[in-house]
């Protein structure tokens, strides 16, 4: 597996557990570090597309 595909398939794994804690906040079983983790997530997720891009172009 290629670098490229790993950072790929890291950005779905990322969205996923996303999804899910969208899904506990929206049916109010939330936690109190649920919103900060999506955050981070994102961020994560901005880094990963970041290292993609790098990746790809040079």
């Amino acid at each position: 597996m290629e670098v490229k595909d790993y950072l790929k398939d890291e950005l779905k794994r990322l969205n996923r557990i996303n999804d899910l804690l969208e899904k506990q906040i929206n049916q109010g079983s939330i936690k109190d570090n649920e919103s900060e983790q999506i955050v981070c997530n994102v961020k994560a997720m901005c880094e990963i597309a970041n290292m993609i891009y790098i990746y790809i172009c040079y």
